[in-house]
């Protein structure tokens, strides 16, 4: 336990290292994002190797690279974040999608090249989408940084009410074949604490930093539904890599982090929360 507790000190202050300066440059933010980046491309490599499957490097490396590069061309052509994350979508999903054949082109004699292939490109595509998500946000939007502070911060608050209140009240298992101490009571606890930090966080802060137009208690309503939102996909972040590690027969993706496990074993729910921050400060910059 001591050794948790100091290892997840150290984690929060070298995030802290790179997020907080952010604000005032945000390029940080994408070193930051490189460096995840390429930890979790490693460790979710070895993973699938440790499960039989081979993905491709090669084709991990070109994916993840085209994510890069359209990222350059949205900062050197000016572009809005909608078009910088449309131009992401059309080149590397179709990316993502054709590694399923460009495999079994290199690879004639392997009988699972389809399959391998299919999960290069889903390995490109978790990777490098709510990283991109996390750039775009800082280098486009006015206020990004704000809106990452939810995506970022959403899973820890997730967890700790969620632990706290399936301790207490905790009584029905919720997916007992992917994660056995989770319960319907601790979800829903997480899930109803998240949402109010969200909405306290969001009318303290967002409201008066983005000038919203509109009341502040039909605001904070949508930003409680919003919060709710983004705590599901937090909890689906952590069950989806807990699939993958069922699946492959590993404990933790990494160590690390002693006592934490691997990067991905810290960003599994930020993975999913990332990009529905972003869509939260779509919405606030469209809508609000």
């Amino acid at each position: 336990m001591r050794q948790r507790i100091i290892t997840g000190i150290i984690f929060t202050v070298l995030v802290l290292s790179f997020f907080l300066p952010a604000y005032f440059w945000p390029v940080t933010a994408v070193v930051m994002s490189v460096i995840i980046g390429v930890c979790v491309c490693i460790e979710m490599y070895r993973a699938l190797k440790h499960g039989g499957y081979r993905p491709s490097r090669s084709l991990l490396c070109i994916g993840m690279g085209l994510a890069t590069l359209v990222m350059v061309c949205g900062l050197v052509f000016n572009l809005k974040v909608e078009n910088t994350m449309a131009l992401y979508l059309i080149i590397v999903c179709m990316y993502s999608v054709s590694c399923g054949i460009n495999l079994p082109l290199v690879r004639p004699n392997d009988d699972k090249s389809f399959l391998n292939g299919m999960f290069t490109g889903g390995m490109v595509f978790y990777i490098s989408f709510p990283l991109f998500c996390l750039d775009c946000a800082m280098l486009f939007l006015p206020h990004g940084w704000f809106y990452m502070v939810i995506g970022l911060f959403a899973p820890w608050a997730t967890d700790t009410f969620a632990y706290f209140t399936g301790v207490a009240f905790g009584k029905h298992k919720i997916v007992p074949h992917i994660s056995p101490k989770k319960t319907w009571e601790g979800c829903i606890g997480g899930s109803i604490f998240c949402a109010v930090a969200v909405t306290v966080y969001s009318c303290l802060v967002i409201y008066k930093v983005d000038n919203i137009e509109m009341g502040m208690v039909r605001y904070g309503i949508i930003m409680f539904l919003l919060g709710i939102l983004i705590s599901v996909m937090s909890q689906l972040g952590d069950w989806f890599c807990s699939v993958i590690k069922r699946r492959t027969g590993i404990k933790d993706f990494s160590n690390i982090f002693p006592g934490h496990g691997g990067m991905l074993d810290r960003f599994d729910s930020a993975f999913f929360t990332l990009p529905t921050a972003l869509l939260l400060a779509l919405i606030a910059n469209n809508l609000f």
